[in-house]
């Protein structure tokens, strides 16, 4: 896939669900931001290339990169970083799938535990355990690679 197809996949899945509030910013081939809330842009994600997303929910940053090996700690601080193989064919499903499960939810806290470290040494390895609150009582546990999401339901 490239950019412009990666464009028309997410308009195709998102769209239905977000409607007007889904706008597409194609700054470069290269670079493409897709925001779902509109003008609060505080739920979107960036295509950095074909096999680099970063997902942006409630100012937390996740980071999807298929060259992870090469990220530095400088570069991933804060961030909640997948350790899954990022293969560029079904990572479009995978960030179509997350933002399902993160749509309807707010932040309330993560909690990270080292694993280990790239192979260069220059970044930990993470699990991330995240805890979101919604009112939609059909959300449940959510767990991608290394990142969980435990969901407390409003009262």
């Amino acid at each position: 896939m490239n950019i412009a197809e990666l464009e028309t996949f997410y308009e195709t899945c998102l769209r239905p669900v977000f409607g007007d509030q889904l706008h597409i910013v194609h700054e470069r081939n290269d670079f493409v931001h897709i925001i779902l809330d509109g003008e609060k842009e505080d739920f979107f994600f960036t295509l950095y290339g074909i096999g680099h997303v970063r997902l942006y929910w409630c100012n937390e940053c996740f980071i999807f990169d298929n060259q992870r090996n090469d990220l530095v700690s400088s570069d991933t601080f804060g961030e909640i970083v997948f350790e899954g193989e990022v293969d560029v064919q079904k990572l479009p499903q995978t960030i179509v799938d997350l933002v399902f499960q993160l749509q309807d939810s707010s932040f309330l806290g993560k909690e990270e535990r080292i694993k280990g470290k790239i192979p260069s040494g220059y970044d930990d390895i993470k699990e991330y355990a995240i805890q979101a609150k919604t009112w939609n009582p059909q959300k449940s546990s959510y767990r991608l690679a290394n990142i969980s999401i435990e969901y407390h339901l409003c009262r």
